[in-house]
């Protein structure tokens, strides 16, 4: 995963190159991109069905295929090839595919009633709180801090807020067709070397 960008948020995975293949970099690159465009179709049906608010996710929801020279002396020495797949959206696609948000947060993997000690407009803005300020005094460090959660006094509630798998759902089930591609062109260990990162791509970690 990247660093958030301003305004939303770059899930990628990175393909490196060892033995030239059979495809042409054209080619490759059009395969690459036409996968990443289904995947970003597939999400936005996703969130059509599975939210109800304003669409604005779904709107700003955007695939991106980076290519670089390729390195070497091989047959594709020199051509611009696909090397990274992009899927940019808001922070919010990240709180929807958890299902937090809302007064509910994740704690130990299981989506409960609370809050977080200190907002994402705090931490822009180098705030602090009576909650922060009280972990600080008790030696927490910045970054437990800023990730730190409480339980709400209503915890008893029943759920009503539920996770939505609005994109990984549909990297998992394409990304043996992205792995061919990869392996075609490419070669075996740039393939090995992309399903060690295949979980970069993905929202929901385990």
């Amino acid at each position: 995963m990247s660093h958030p960008k301003q305004g939303g948020i770059s899930y990628f995975c990175t393909m490196e190159d060892k033995e030239p293949k059979l495809l042409t970099a054209a080619e490759f690159n059009a395969q690459v991109r036409r996968w990443a465009d289904e995947i970003k179709m597939m999400a936005q049906a996703s969130l059509t069905a599975g939210t109800h608010g304003t669409g604005r996710l779904r709107d700003q929801l955007a695939a991106f295929v980076d290519t670089t020279k390729h390195a070497g002396n091989g047959e594709h020495a020199g051509e611009e090839a696909a090397y990274k797949v992009k899927f940019d959206f808001d922070r919010y696609g990240v709180f929807r595919a958890y299902g937090v948000g809302r007064g509910w947060v994740r704690m130990g993997g299981v989506l409960v009633r609370g809050f977080r000690a200190r907002s994402d407009t705090e931490i822009r803005n180098k705030s602090w709180n009576f909650y922060t300020t009280e972990l600080k005094r008790k030696g927490h460090s910045l970054r437990e801090i800023n990730t730190y959660k409480f339980l709400s006094k209503d915890n008893g509630k029943l759920t009503v807020r539920t996770p939505l798998d609005w994109i990984d759902q549909h990297i998992t089930r394409r990304i043996d067709e992205l792995a061919n591609y990869v392996q075609e062109f490419y070669g075996d260990e740039a393939l090995r070397q992309m399903l060690k990162q295949f979980d970069k791509i993905k929202i929901v970690k385990k």
